[in-house]
């Protein structure tokens, strides 16, 4: 089930704590995967380039081209983070680069 947005802010804005947990993934212009727990996630792009993310697949078909139907999936700019919600149960977390090499930093926040 998704958040509230209630609930999504208040995840947003929780701090960093002895609870929280830290993960990396390196990407490549190939389609990469990690297994994260559920929660909270920030994921920091710590490269120079533009990453795609989606937690329903691959990344292959991202992004897609001008017209094309929309799929399922986030960018993750250079340089900064965005929050995710992989539920109770956990997400697999697909995501490449559009060019060139990045880190992703992945922080679990403690709710």
């Amino acid at each position: 089930m998704a958040m509230t947005s209630k609930n999504a802010l208040a995840a947003m804005a929780q701090p960093f704590n002895a609870l929280s947990a830290l993960r990396t993934l390196d990407l490549t212009t190939s389609n990469g995967t990690i297994a994260l727990a559920g929660g909270v996630w920030e994921i920091f792009n710590g490269g120079t380039v533009h990453a795609v993310a989606s937690l329903t697949g691959t990344t292959a078909s991202m992004p897609p081209s001008t017209g094309a139907a929309e799929v399922t999936g986030f960018m993750i700019p250079a340089g900064a983070a965005v929050t995710i919600d992989t539920g109770a149960a956990g997400a697999t977390l697909n995501a490449k680069t559009l060019s060139s090499t990045a880190t992703l930093y992945l922080h679990r926040k403690a709710l």
